[in-house]
């Protein structure tokens, strides 16, 4: 191979890969986010996020598992419906049992709360706030989880579905991660807030706060 031509692909690469980091700049549409025409007409039930985005996103999350500074981390990733039903989720090697299922809880009480679970825990950030709480959406499959990792799915202001991630130490930002990659911006997350005197309340979990816990986070 000629030194132009070696010059020639380099540059061609380089094109190629800033194409591909730039993903998630545009944000997506609900025609290319949810179930087809034809699905919505067999199950009535249009803005709901296709399988094909939902493994989408969990590859993405995936990816931001196996690059994150610091290491490789492990994650349990569920992408819920609107309903609440599965739609795609995955458990990586070394999660232990209670990170998959916070990884779904989380993903529930995004769903739930139509907020991320992060923004739960700083809202009912004391012990009698959260136990009265505890209960709530049970009878519907749902759940109050206060810890960050839950991030409604919303396109075009119009809530498709949830994910939920689990069992790492930065759940929430892999989450975020992936729904920027494949869906384009979105909201800022909540910012943590000052750690809660002891006696009367419980940690807030939220933002970036419970990644100080490490892998005890769950």
């Amino acid at each position: 191979m000629t030194k132009k031509m070696l010059i020639v692909f380099a540059a061609a690469f380089a094109c190629m890969s800033g194409t591909a980091f730039s993903q998630g700049a545009t944000p997506a549409t609900l025609d290319k986010a949810t179930v087809s025409a034809e699905v919505a007409k067999r199950t009535l039930m249009k803005s709901q996020i296709s399988a094909t985005v939902a493994r989408q996103l969990v590859d993405a999350c995936l990816e931001f598992a196996r690059n994150q500074q610091g290491g490789p981390g492990t994650y349990a990733i569920f992408v819920l419906a609107p309903n609440g039903d599965i739609v795609d989720a995955h458990v990586m090697d070394g999660v232990l049992p209670i990170g998959a299922e916070t990884g779904l809880l989380k993903a529930k009480t995004a769903l739930y709360a139509r907020t991320p679970s992060s923004a739960v825990a700083q809202r009912f950030n004391t012990v009698d706030g959260r136990l009265i709480r505890l209960d709530l959406g049970k009878e519907h499959g749902l759940a109050y989880y206060f810890v960050g990792g839950g991030l409604p799915i919303v396109v075009q202001d119009e809530l498709i579905g949830a994910i939920g991630v689990g069992g790492g130490n930065m759940d929430e930002q892999c989450a975020y991660q992936a729904l920027t990659k494949v869906l384009g911006p979105q909201p800022p997350l909540p910012q943590p807030q000052p750690a809660q005197p002891a006696g009367g309340t419980a940690p807030a979990g939220g933002g970036q706060a419970p990644q100080g816990r490490g892998r005890g986070q769950q």
